[in-house]
């Protein structure tokens, strides 16, 4: 009724945990900041409409 591993074997799944965990959280970070990236370029984008309306409200008032 004993297990029958090894150190290798332990090795093995310790080891593909551990670069499982990491390989996550990588995918997560560069999903991250993507999501980032494309929100300051739509905000950026915005501000520079709102600015070209107040220039041109400004100029005919």
């Amino acid at each position: 009724m004993g297990l029958d591993w090894t150190w290798a074997q332990a090795g093995q799944i310790g080891g593909f945990g551990f670069g499982l965990v990491f390989g996550v959280l990588i995918v997560l970070a560069l999903a991250i900041w993507l999501t980032g990236l494309i929100l300051s370029r739509i905000t950026a984008s915005k501000g520079e409409v709102s600015n070209k309306e107040k220039e041109d409200k400004g100029s005919n008032g």
